[in-house]
């Protein structure tokens, strides 16, 4: 998938996979994206918020080296904020890091 959409297109693929991952979490997680000149992913739990920002050439880069390399990117990003990362239902969280989740 990450080769056939266009870069827009699976950056907003990746965030819709994000939030319905959080909310599997907490339900009280929402996901925004904003495309400026760059794209903004802001993860949002009651009033607190985080948010990461991504150039497009980047997101192209990431999008080309490897299926889940932008959603790797992302993750780490959002976990140096606070955001904690689980082990929960499905294998989403291995695809994205490798076996050693």
């Amino acid at each position: 998938m990450s080769k056939n959409l266009r870069t827009e297109d699976f950056v907003i693929h990746v965030a819709k996979t994000f939030e319905k991952q959080l909310k599997e979490w907490d339900p009280k997680y929402e996901v925004l994206l904003l495309k400026m000149e760059d794209y903004i992913l802001v993860v949002k739990k009651n009033d607190d918020d985080v948010s990461v920002t991504i150039s497009e050439t980047e997101c192209q880069i990431l999008k080309d080296h490897s299926p889940y390399a932008l959603d790797r990117k992302i993750w780490q990003d959002l976990y140096l904020q606070g955001i904690p990362l689980y082990d929960g239902p499905g294998n989403y969280m291995q695809y994205v890091f490798g076996q050693y989740y």
